[in-house]
């Protein structure tokens, strides 16, 4: 692939052996954060249908399950998503000449973001929002040193 110098997806996104340089990193993050973006939309879109009531629709109702298995393909795709990204940066924070271990900061300050807006609505009464929204200022302030940390300059990509 071109794209991403020379390097396969395989090595880039499912491997955390290796060096890659900015270029290939940003590329890389690019191409994740669209996909996750996408599907993103798409549940963003299905999401109404997923609330439901046996006096709105019949007790088996194709649409809800239908919703219910895009869910369940999301929640996967989303963990192979931060899976990938970690593997991505660990090679990025390698050549950078950074600890590998903070690669997966990113991945888990947007899991706890999520799962904090999504807890709200349900428990209200006991979760406050302004904690899902420390839990956003949190994941914007990680985003921002992910990608200032990741776009330094390094050593050269080496496979």
């Amino acid at each position: 692939m071109r794209w991403f110098g020379g390097h396969s997806a395989h090595f880039l996104f499912r491997s955390d052996e290796g060096r890659i340089g900015r270029g290939v990193w940003m590329r890389g993050a690019l191409l994740l954060a669209v996909l996750f973006l996408a599907l993103t939309r798409v549940w963003l879109g299905l999401a109404p249908f997923a609330n439901r009531s046996l006096a709105q629709r019949a007790f088996v109702d194709p649409l809800t399950i239908a919703v219910y298995l895009y869910l369940f393909a999301y929640a996967i795709a989303t963990i192979l998503i931060g899976v990938s990204y970690v593997n991505l940066s660990i090679k990025r924070l390698r050549a950078a000449g950074q600890p590998t271990a903070i690669a997966g900061l990113l991945p888990l300050a947007a899991l706890i973001a999520g799962a904090a807006h999504w807890l709200h609505p349900r428990v209200s009464d006991v979760f406050p929002i302004w904690i899902a929204y420390v839990a956003d200022a949190v994941l914007i302030a990680v985003a921002i040193a992910s990608f200032a940390l990741m776009a330094r300059r390094g050593a050269a990509e080496t496979p």
